[in-house]
């Protein structure tokens, strides 16, 4: 028994490295490598500076979506360096736990529970590939043109539509949900004394979908975010192409937000770049100039959510490694004799 629970535990990890490696096998294998260089090349300082400031501007507002899912129970930097500490995890390890480290990290505050901090995250990961899916649908008319099979953007449509509608009802109804674990509880110790009090607190963290006011604020900052994050995008495909219309940056951003909801390497190697690779390549547009786009961006949002990460963790006092190994356990930290 022990022995099967570590392979799967191996499998768990091989997988996803698996993937991003074979992507990254068949991308660079048709890649000119002189061609890439020339290109990486032309990218200029100031457009980098340029593409940085407008980065933070998004994730600026990224940070405020959350915010607001979590109703504001945190400050706002709570939010934003515990944000960057869950991109930094996710940038180190797979298996996306850097949506696991969110609660651990946020669990120290004894403000908001980990199970409603974690509701929040679902809450934004639906809206993120929702709005991938508008975003996508919105060009149609332009990719139809290039032949690209959208049944799969379709079907990812109405799975999230349909995962939006099922989390308002499920918070709209969250009382009588609870009510109910807690009348079933009284029959079953486990149900009672711990899974009932962490259901509640996790629905309670889908609370905001029934509150107009702050539905609209976090998915509307989310909205801008992404237009930000497009802009961002657009500045440095303009060094390396002339006049691409302002549309393919739509497309190509949220066909790369779709492959990072996949099983991949630390930070999405690989994955990432394929889907980016891909996408560019029903626009026409060369691999090695769609390669250099694709680490430029990659690797600016890599640099700066692990510099958050890493001030983030300073300023909890965190060391790194342990703090890995607190969200494996999917654990919080033990809070000191004494403290308050």
């Amino acid at each position: 028994m022990a022995k099967k629970r570590v392979i799967a535990g191996l499998l768990r990890w091989l997988i996803p490295l698996l993937i991003s490696g074979l992507v990254i096998w068949l991308v660079l294998r048709a890649i000119d490598f002189q061609t890439l260089i020339s290109n990486l090349a032309l990218i200029r300082w100031q457009t980098l500076l340029y593409a940085s400031i407008v980065f933070f501007l998004s994730y600026f507002l990224r940070v405020f979506c959350w915010h607001t899912l979590l109703r504001r129970k945190v400050s706002y930097w709570d939010a934003f360096f515990t944000m960057g500490v869950g991109y930094l995890l996710n940038n180190i390890l797979p298996l996306r736990l850097g949506e696991i480290a969110r609660a651990v990290m946020l669990d120290q505050s004894r403000r908001i529970s980990p199970f409603e901090v974690f509701s929040s995250v679902i809450v934004e990961r639906i809206f993120d590939v929702f709005l991938a899916a508008i975003f996508i649908l919105s060009v149609l008319p332009r990719i139809l043109s290039s032949g690209f099979d959208l049944r799969l953007i379709f079907a990812v449509f109405l799975l999230t539509l349909m995962g939006l509608i099922g989390l308002f009802l499920v918070a709209k109804y969250r009382d009588r949900l609870s009510a109910w674990f807690s009348r079933w509880g009284e029959s079953s110790r486990f149900i009672g004394g711990w899974l009932a009090p962490k259901i509640t607190h996790a629905l309670e963290g889908f609370a905001v979908l029934t509150d107009l006011k702050a539905f609209t604020i976090a998915f509307g900052s989310l909205v801008l975010s992404w237009w930000l994050a497009f802009g961002q995008t657009m500045i440095i495909f303009r060094d390396l192409y002339l006049n691409p219309p302002f549309w393919w940056m739509i497309f190509v951003l949220s066909a790369g937000a779709f492959a990072a909801a996949l099983p991949s390497a630390p930070a999405g190697l690989g994955v990432y770049e394929g889907a980016v690779m891909a996408a560019f390549a029903v626009l026409g547009v060369d691999m090695e100039t769609a390669l250099t786009y694709a680490i430029v961006t990659h690797g600016m949002s890599i640099l700066f959510t692990t510099l958050i990460g890493l001030v983030g963790l300073k300023m909890r006092d965190e060391a790194l490694i342990a703090f890995v190994q607190r969200v494996l356990e999917h654990s919080p930290r033990k809070q000191e004799i004494g403290r308050a």
